[in-house]
């Protein structure tokens, strides 16, 4: 969660890095994305969502079959989904950051956006242009203002 008070006003999207610590932090290094995160991440990141595993498959790009077949303890995700997965997760903490609360963060992507066209923001995280679209409206609330 985010320590900074209504008061204090809205942080810089450069303060993420700073103010949000990712619960499997070395696991999304460059290395550890090629050589696949490991399947719980996907696990904890579905809880922070307050999502099913199957809604963020899809995202991932993933069947449910498949991660049924990696269902063992030490099972990694593959490449494009592990970096599929450390998007969501980077995006997740701007909105956090952004909006001040994890549940307010996890919300506002699971919910449809107007801004957005009506998409929920999550869904649109499956490409680098949805991604783009998502960053650059939690921007816009973040500083008050279109681009």
């Amino acid at each position: 969660m985010s320590d900074r008070s209504h008061s204090d006003g809205p942080r810089r999207a450069s303060s993420v890095r700073e103010s949000v610590t990712a619960p499997y932090g070395a696991a999304f290094s460059p290395e550890s994305v090629r050589k696949g995160l490991p399947l719980r991440a996907l696990d904890h990141l579905a809880h922070q969502l307050q999502v099913d595993r199957q809604q963020l498959a899809r995202v991932l790009g993933v069947s449910l079959r498949t991660l049924q077949r990696k269902a063992g303890e030490n099972q990694r995700l593959g490449p494009a989904a592990s970096d599929r997965l450390a998007r969501v997760r980077r995006i997740l903490d701007l909105a956090t950051d952004v909006l001040g609360e994890q549940p307010k963060g996890a919300r506002w992507l699971t919910s449809k956006s107007r801004a957005l066209g009506g998409e929920v923001p999550l869904h649109m995280l499956d490409t680098d242009m949805g991604t783009q679209r998502v960053q650059q409206e939690l921007h816009q609330i973040e500083f008050g203002f279109p681009f």
